[in-house]
């Protein structure tokens, strides 16, 4: 064969959200030459020249090649949402991917607890709700407490999951601002537009939700205690109504085929039905892409043409039947962009198929009956940043943490919510259509000064030393022996340490996206970084995990006392307080989210069998910062090690001249052990603030993204959101010095003061 082709997959945590491998790759000129991409990411990624432009490719297409893609088969919304062209401008969208899957919204409807609250038609079936006002009094009547009445007792069963995360539906607010009229960006891709009367009115619905369950804390210990796959909450009757994809289908013939349910579109408000507007709905799904830095772009698209072809598209819907038959499952095709193909595997395999249940093949009609008519999320270079920016909006106006100052301002809060979240919004997509600044920079100078920085020093020794040699006692060769023991580390700084510290200044002036040219814009970058709200929320966040320090102080300590003792078993003990230490901090993570589950957790069970009411721990902003220090002080005995070796330096004489004089315990350690101890207790405190305030393992892991409202953004996962997430290297390099600043001053500080308190003995 003429191609060979190898299939691999992504480590990537979403590669919706987080492309970074991939755009890594890109830059590096070493990517995939076929990837399966979100289409909700192309227009982000096309417009900084990432991605292969298919319109020639297609162009040039053979006409009687039986692999030809025809554009004319796939739905209008699938293309559009692949193509870009920069908003504002008069050019015609190029396209950036080809077609592959579609998933549109639909509200699910748990018919058995429908019937079990008597919402029923006149023939006593579920009858779907047709309007907001419905839905939201359908869901109150659904929704059931664990105790009777009592929203503080916590959520049995939730009447609808509005639509914000995993396994919780997925509508967000894009589709209920359409609902409402609105939209979150402005026609010509130029204005965000959060703070429209139609958005506002559908992020006030959606807090009217949440606050009719007892607010959104109260929902998010509620899902954070559900389960997936065959423990799906929808299965289990958890959640009686909530707007899902259609990859709902598939996983409840998986789990649960004869599950009583009901699909209908998602309703409109009164209003908007009244005036005639049809249902909507919102589609998702991915294309192929082809990178641009890709080696063998040829090669791809015919790959792409035949994926993609009828026969292509057989043989992979012929694995998956295949598959799922021989474990017994039922065969439920998913949605293709391609609308022919779709349309005839839906035939064949659902309506011609009298294995399908009813409830299925009533689901697939609604599908098909949608599948024209669907809107997409804005294609826009900013569209990442936008989605964060309206699931922080929501988060605000859920938690009412803007209300006081709303009113104060005399803005409705919901509205003020918006309005703070549009803005950094507006300025990114304002950054990314200004033309790019005029100086690129020349990298040819500055790799000449720093060659010239490294080579000059060897030069000087080797100059100096020979000419000095008798006089200052050296053998012959031995200055040639010391360059040769230092070379490894010289070598290696100025590789992998001079080098990168020279680059990411110079980046920290610059706009650089790692795909283009970096291009110099001064002091900007510093100046965006500090006008940052979320800048200083991060910083806010970290100095607040400076609490951790003296408590792991004053608790390794404590540990290193109890075990500076000549007991039997010492060494057991000793090892079973470090342990902790040496758990990989992604398991200990991914342990204490378990522990601090606010339903099934331990913690909260053991207080609730004392009768106290547990904290949401993760799920809270009040409470996931000190979750977070707990996690730190389960890991406290690192430092015993430090701490015994301390307390074992301390002459003993000190303690019998001490005891001699009348000294009590208490005044045996704060009159010796302390002073003595003192310099120890520097190199820890300076040790405990460097690290806390590169802190992000935890929060990477344990509450992505900095939730739950930016409460555990901290400055170094902020940092690594810039550059590795967003790839804007300039202001990146900026924070990573501004850190550096705020630590040397930190760590001054601190020596400083030392001087009146740390005791060192003079020999």
């Amino acid at each position: 064969p003429q191609y060979k082709v190898i299939i691999s997959s992504s480590a990537e945590r979403d590669n919706t959200s987080d492309n970074q491998r991939l755009l890594s790759a890109i830059a590096g000129g070493v990517p995939p030459d076929v990837y399966f991409f979100s289409r909700f990411a192309t227009g982000e990624w096309a417009s900084r020249g990432a991605l292969t432009d298919f319109s020639t490719l297609i162009e040039n297409q053979n006409p009687d090649d039986p692999y030809r893609i025809n554009l004319g088969e796939y739905y209008d919304w699938a293309l559009a949402e692949a193509s870009y062209a920069p908003p504002g401008s008069d050019q015609k969208p190029r396209l950036y991917g080809i077609p592959l899957t579609g998933d549109i919204r639909f509200l699910f409807i748990n018919g058995q607890a429908f019937r079990e609250a008597g919402l029923v038609d006149a023939n006593g079936e579920p009858q779907p709700p047709r309007t907001w006002e419905e839905l939201r009094e359908y869901a109150k009547k659904l929704t059931v407490f664990r105790k009777p009445g009592d929203p503080t007792s916590g959520i049995a069963r939730i009447g609808l999951a509005p639509g914000f995360g995993i396994g919780f539906g997925n509508s967000f607010l894009y589709m209920w601002s359409w609902q409402a009229g609105g939209s979150l960006l402005s026609h010509d891709g130029t204005r965000v537009t959060f703070d429209s009367p139609e958005v506002i009115r559908a992020l006030r619905f959606v807090v009217d939700l949440h606050d009719d369950v007892g607010g959104i804390a109260n929902v998010r210990a509620f899902q954070q205690s559900l389960s997936s796959l065959e423990m799906d909450p929808f299965v289990r009757g958890q959640i009686a109504m909530k707007i899902d994809n259609d990859w709902m289908f598939r996983f409840m013939a998986l789990y649960k085929p004869d599950m009583d349910f009901v699909i209908a579109p998602a309703p409109l408000p009164a209003d908007e039905l009244a005036r005639g507007r049809k249902p909507i709905t919102w589609a998702g799904g991915f294309s192929l892409v082809i990178p641009a830095t890709a080696k063998n772009k040829d090669g791809a698209f015919r790959l792409i043409q035949y994926i993609t072809s009828w026969r292509g598209t057989q043989l992979i819907e012929r694995g998956k039947r295949e598959l799922a038959e021989s474990e017994g499952r039922l065969y439920l095709p998913e949605g293709l962009a391609n609308r022919e193909h779709f349309n005839r595997l839906v035939q064949e395999a659902i309506f011609d198929n009298p294995r399908v249940p009813r409830t299925f093949k009533n689901a697939y009609q609604v599908l098909r009956d949608l599948m024209p008519n669907t809107r997409f999320r804005p294609v826009t270079p900013i569209g990442q940043f936008l989605w964060n920016q309206q699931v922080r909006a929501f988060e605000s106006a859920a938690e009412h943490k803007l209300d006081s100052e709303a009113r104060a301002r005399g803005i409705d809060p919901i509205q003020y919510a918006l309005q703070v979240a549009a803005a950094p919004a507006q300025k990114a997509l304002d950054d990314a259509l200004a033309p790019p600044p005029p100086r690129v920079v020349n990298w040819t100078p500055w790799v000449c000064v720093y060659l010239a920085g490294v080579i000059a020093p060897i030069v000087a020794i080797a100059m100096y030393l020979p000419r000095n040699r008798k006089r200052m006692g050296y053998r012959r060769g031995e200055v040639g022996a010391a360059m040769m023991f230092v070379s490894p580390w010289w070598i290696g700084f100025a590789c992998l340490i001079g080098g990168p510290i020279v680059f990411s200044i110079v980046m920290s002036f610059t706009r650089y996206d790692v795909l283009s040219p970096a291009r110099y814009v001064g002091w900007q970058n510093y100046r965006d970084v500090l006008a940052d709200p979320l800048f200083l929320k991060s910083i806010g966040n970290t100095a607040y995990m400076l609490i951790r320090v003296p408590l792991g102080l004053v608790i390794s300590l404590g540990l290193a006392l109890l075990l500076n003792r000549a007991i039997r078993g010492i060494g057991f003990y000793r090892t079973a307080f470090f342990m902790p230490a040496i758990v990989p901090l992604i398991a200990a993570s991914l342990l204490w989210i378990w522990i601090f589950n606010p339903i099934q957790g331990p913690i909260n069970q053991l207080l609730a069998m004392l009768g106290v009411p547990g904290p949401l721990w993760l799920q809270d902003p009040s409470w996931s910062k000190p979750a977070l220090i707990l996690v730190n002080l389960w890991m406290a005995g690192s430092g015993t090690i430090i701490w015994l070796a301390g307390l074992q330096s301390i002459p003993q004489h000190l303690y019998e001249a001490a005891e001699i004089d009348g000294a009590n315990a208490f005044r045996r350690f704060w009159h010796v052990t302390v002073p003595m101890l003192s310099p120890f207790i520097l190199f820890n405190t300076i040790i405990g603030v460097i690290t806390t305030m590169q802190i992000f393992v935890e929060a990477y892991v344990m509450t992505p993204d900095g939730q739950p409202g930016d409460s555990t953004l901290f400055y170094s996962y902020y940092l690594f959101k810039q550059a590795f997430q967003f790839f804007r290297m300039g202001p990146a390099s900026a924070m990573a010095w501004i850190l550096l600043v705020i630590v040397l001053v930190l760590t001054a500080i601190q020596l400083w003061l030392s001087r009146r308190w740390v005791h060192y003995e003079q020999g």
